[in-house]
């Protein structure tokens, strides 16, 4: 019993996969610092990136896209890879997700653009998802890419539709996610202001989208909380699973 409890409670890091100063973890950092797992950000681009001894990654949005030949991009799709190869837990967010479902062997494509708040409807899949089966049937969630994923080889649909699927799970423990789950009402006020000429191109208004925020950010803190709380779960158990194979 005493070793089982040292597994359990021995520090376990995340690798958390930056690509821009105002795209960090947002909503999802008190709820995944509360868990006690240990949240080792780097920014991609800026030297070495390697999965390491990581007991996961989180590869976090940005604004470049999945077909920029950069370090930053290749670095983190080969970070992704070498997570699949070991199974461990992977939640990948709008780019992330996008790299995550190339690293898993499926392709990403420019897409219609989506920004500002809409609905995205969660499949029956999700229902009994480990991460996703806390939202509701339908969802209205903020949004910012002109690029998507297609559903990768043997990976499950958890939300979106047949052309536009807006999130997967991959084996039992890697998630790609199109929408974003995390922003603070501070990060969103900062996006729509930095990316607001984007949004005013594709029709969206970023002063109305700021409004949206005071609706609709409150209700994804307690999403975003149970999503954290549920990937640590994930995290610590294949944490503790690859303790007893060694």
């Amino acid at each position: 019993m005493h070793g089982l409890a040292v597994k359990w409670f021995a520090s376990v890091s995340i690798l958390v996969i930056q690509h821009d100063a105002d795209k960090g973890l947002g909503l999802f950092a008190p709820p995944l610092a509360a868990a006690g797992l240990e949240l080792d950000v780097v920014f991609a681009g800026h030297g070495e990136l390697e999965l390491g001894d990581h007991a996961a990654v989180i590869a976090l949005p940005g604004v470049a896209n999945p077909v920029d030949e950069t370090p930053a991009i290749s670095s983190t799709r080969e970070v992704l890879r070498a997570a699949l190869r070991q199974r461990v837990p992977v939640l990948g967010i709008c780019l992330g997700g996008e790299l995550l479902a190339e690293a898993a062997g499926g392709l990403t494509r420019p897409c219609p653009p989506e920004w500002g708040f809409r609905e995205v409807a969660l499949l029956p899949a999700a229902r009994e998802d480990d991460l996703l089966a806390d939202l509701p049937g339908q969802v209205t969630v903020f949004q910012a890419h002109d690029y998507g994923f297609d559903l990768p080889p043997g990976a499950v649909a958890l939300a979106g539709a047949a052309d536009a699927v807006q999130a997967f799970r991959v084996g039992a423990n890697a998630w790609g996610i199109q929408f974003h789950p995390e922003p603070t009402l501070e990060m969103l006020d900062a996006w729509t202001t930095v990316l607001g000429h984007l949004m005013q191109a594709n029709g969206v208004d970023p002063e109305r989208t700021r409004r949206l925020g005071r609706r609709y950010v409150p209700e994804w803190r307690e999403r975003a909380d149970a999503i954290a709380r549920r990937f640590a779960a994930v995290v610590r158990t294949a944490a503790a699973s690859a303790a007893d194979v060694v």
